[in-house]
This record gives structure tokens, sequence and C-alpha cells, in this order.
């Protein structure tokens, strides 16, 4: 049960033989379960009394980080310190007009490296390894490079209310930049977090000091780490019973693709899509608890003085599942990573331009399988049409409750479809297996993308917003 290509701990490798699950795949479990179990310890008994406390903190999180990532990756952890050193030194030597562009340059040149190594000598392997906790420190490094830049040219340019939010002032001391990256709650699976937002953490500025007349209860994250855990537990459930039963291979047999009928080849690939993303829901939403337990993830109360614990909410299930758009679908999915593209590619390359980069950097940050780019090149051909065509339907459909539901539908229905249509070659991997797929399903949406996108608006004449003009 331990993938040849696997280079951390055995030492759970008797469990793994008894559960049916691959070593790398408990080691991570297991770890995140030890770490759920420890962060109430530092929320308790490691409180921000004062700034030895907050020393405290750092360093017992980044202690049980590097046990962490030691039993989960073995002596490739080594790239966890590789890269955080190269990157600092970037940061305290370049000018800050260009420390983001550079930081970004280096983190993808490594990351690339890893990728590029992973394909050569671990050919479509799903083994855990290394690249996943780098894509997330690729995350945390730019985005913190991203906030110097804006914090030490402030007042050079206008900067939007997300700049402006994450501007960082000076450059931070070494212990709170490698805690910060290497932190146990984070260190594995994410989920991205600010610098700000960590640092607010230690010290406890993430509490208001006096609450809110609205507030019903002071902060705990009791309820909002048993809620995560609630579905973490459904989750593992539908991946380790369910899942099994729909394998990927399906998707290239002959018999699938030639003699299943288009109905049932495109029913197959929503169900593979949607089971295939119980594993992200599992992942993102145990990580999710982990941060809570410890105190990290609290964003204030709403408007009815319920606490609200989802600073760093990597998922919207429901939103995904239900999303009544193909931009609110893909705003709930890994939310922090489309908070991290809009942040450091999005806000910052030319409008003209700025849609393709990101999903561009977005399929380069996770590697150079040819499927990723299928994927998110259709991602960005459904985005355009998905907001041409909302353009020119939307505000027919608005007139009563009824006709407005009945829109909503058929735009859940079709955003589904486009969901599992465009990411079904993320699964794949492979270029030509997924075109061979597409060529059977007839290229069918990609044709109505391109219909929306181009006949459409001369057939159906889109909203036009109407400025007013300056006096």
């Amino acid at each position: 049960m331990k993938p040849s290509s696997y280079h951390g701990s055995d030492i759970f490798l008797p469990l793994s033989v008894t559960v049916g699950l691959s070593v790398d795949l408990v080691n991570f479990v297991v770890c995140q379960l030890t770490a759920l179990c420890i962060a109430p310890i530092m929320y308790i008994y490691l409180p921000p009394k004062n700034q030895y406390y907050i020393i405290l903190r750092e360093i017992f999180g980044l202690l049980i980080g590097l046990n962490m990532a030691y039993i989960c990756f073995g002596y490739q952890m080594f790239h966890l310190i590789l890269l955080p050193s190269i990157c600092y030194i970037v940061i305290i030597t370049q000018n800050p007009n260009m420390i983001h562009k550079v930081v970004l340059l280096v983190c993808c040149l490594y990351l690339s490296l890893l990728h590029i190594y992973r394909q050569i000598y671990e050919y479509g392997s799903y083994t855990l390894d290394i690249t996943g906790p780098i894509m997330v420190m690729v995350q945390k490094i730019t985005a913190l490079a991203s906030g110097l830049h804006d914090g030490l040219v402030f007042g050079k340019k206008e900067q939007t209310d997300l700049q402006k939010r994450y501007m960082i002032r000076k450059t931070p001391l070494p212990l709170n930049y490698i805690s910060y990256l290497l932190s146990f709650q984070t260190i594995l699976a994410g989920p991205n977090a600010f610098f700000g937002d960590y640092m607010d953490f230690l010290k406890g500025t993430n509490f208001p000091e006096k609450l809110p007349k609205q507030a019903k209860s002071a902060p705990s994250p009791l309820l909002s780490v048993l809620k995560k855990l609630f579905y973490t537990f459904l989750c593992s459930l539908v991946i380790y019973f369910i899942v099994p039963m729909y394998p990927a291979s399906t998707l290239t047999s002959e018999t699938f693709l030639i003699e299943t009928p288009l109905y049932s080849k495109i029913w197959f690939i929503f169900v593979i899509t949607t089971l295939t993303r119980f594993k992200y829901y599992f992942a993102w939403t145990l990580a999710d608890a982990v941060c809570n337990a410890s105190g990290f993830g609290f964003s204030g109360y709403d408007d009815n003085g319920d606490q609200q614990w989802n600073l760093l909410d990597n998922i919207d299930i429901k939103g995904v599942e239900f999303g009544v758009n193909f931009r609110a679908t893909i705003d709930a999915w890994n939310k922090g990573t489309n908070l991290w593209l809009r942040y450091v590619m999005y806000e910052r390359a030319s409008p003209k331009y700025n849609t393709v980069l990101t999903y561009t950097l977005s399929a380069f940050w996770h590697g150079f399988y040819p499927g990723y780019y299928v994927t998110f090149l259709t991602g960005a051909l459904f985005t355009n049409s998905a907001r041409m065509a909302r353009r020119c339907f939307w505000h027919r459909f608005q007139k009563s409750i009824p006709i407005k539901l009945a829109y909503d539908a058929v735009t859940i229905l079709i955003t589904r479809l486009s969901l599992a249509y465009m990411t079904f070659p993320f699964i794949l991997l492979e270029l030509m297996p997924a075109l061979r797929v597409y060529w059977y399903l007839k290229f069918y949406l990609h044709i109505m993308a391109l219909f929306a996108v181009y006949a459409l608006p001369f057939m159906v004449p889109p909203l036009k917003t109407i400025r007013k003009k300056e006096q």
C-alpha cells in the first residue's frame, strides 16, 4: 500500500493496509486529524497575552508544521525551506516597484521545475508529493510580495480595495515570515491565508476587544469546527464507498466512447466530475476546521449577531453544486486560489487580457499536463460566453417571480453541464484522450459557447450599460 514514488514516512503502513488506502493518503489524514487535536492547545493554552506568548505561538505552530511535513513528504520537505529562503533574499534586495513581479517569476520557475520533475518521473500519478504544499506556499509568498509592493509604493498609484486591505508597510521579520509559511494549520492543504490575517491571528487582534451590540455570544470556534467536521465525515463516506464505483478510466474506453449514447456520456461525465470534487471538499473543509480550532478564521458577526468563521473558507459546497450562473459557481470553488489570482494577476494585468492571463496563470500553477490547459482555456471561453449570455437574457426574465425561478433553474442546469464538460480533461490529464472525448460529445458546448460570444448579440441585443456623461 506504499506507492513506489512516495517519499514520506511508512510509520502508518500497517494502518493503510487495514483500511485499504495507500499510505500517502493515510499519512495526510492522520496528520490533519492530529493537527485538529493539537489546534485547541494553541487556542486555549497559548493565547496572545503578550509578545512572549506571540513568539511561543509562532514557534509552536512552526515545529508542529515541520514534523507534519516530514511525515508526509520525507526529505522532499527541504523544498519548503529552500523556496522561502530564495524569495526572502529577493524581497529584501529588490526594488519595491519590482519585488512582486520578481517573486512571482521565481516562484513560478521553482514550482515549474517540481511539476516537470514529477511529470517525467511520476507521470499521471496522484500520489501525495511536495508540489501540493509548494503550490500553497507560492500563493502565500507572491501575495506577501504583492502586499509589500502595494505598501511600499503607497500613494504612487491607484489601488483597489483588495490591494489597500492587504498592503504591508514593512518587510516581515524572518520568524514571522517562516511561521506564516510553515504553520501546521495550513502547511499540508492550505487554505491560502494572507500575511496580515495571519499576524492578526497571532496577536489576537482578529477578535474584537469589545463585542458589538448585535453579538449573541463571544467568539468560539466550537460550532464551526463541529459543522465542518460533519461535512468532512459525509465527504469521506462518498469518497470511500461511492467514488470507486465510477473509475475515470471509463472515459477513455472504446465501449463508452463508441457504443454509449450521447446523453449517457453527458450523464457519466456529470457524475464522475461531481464525485471527484468530493475529494477536494474533504481536504479543504478539514483544513478549514483545523484553522478554526486554533482560533484562526474568525471574520466577525453578521447582521443577526451570529459568529462568522469563514475568513479562510476555501469552498462553498452549496455554491458550487447549485450556483445559478457560471461566475457564481467559479467564485464558490477554491475561493482562496480565486482570491489569490484576482489579487496577484487579474487586478494588475491589462483589462483587455486579464481574464485569459488569469486562467493561464491558474493552469501554469497547477502544472503542465495538457488536460489542465484544456480545462482552463475552455473555462476562459465559458466565462466570456456566460457573461455575454447573461447580458442578453437576464434582464428579460426578471418581470415576475415564476419567470425568474424558471430562468434560474435553466441556468443552474446549464452551469452544471458546463462545469462537468469543462473539468473532465483535468481528471484525464492528457490532451488526446480529452479531445477524443470532446469529439464523441460533438464539441457541443464549445459550439454553443462560441455562438453565444459571436452570434447571440446580433440575434438578441445585450443590455447596454448607460453611463452618465461627466459634467
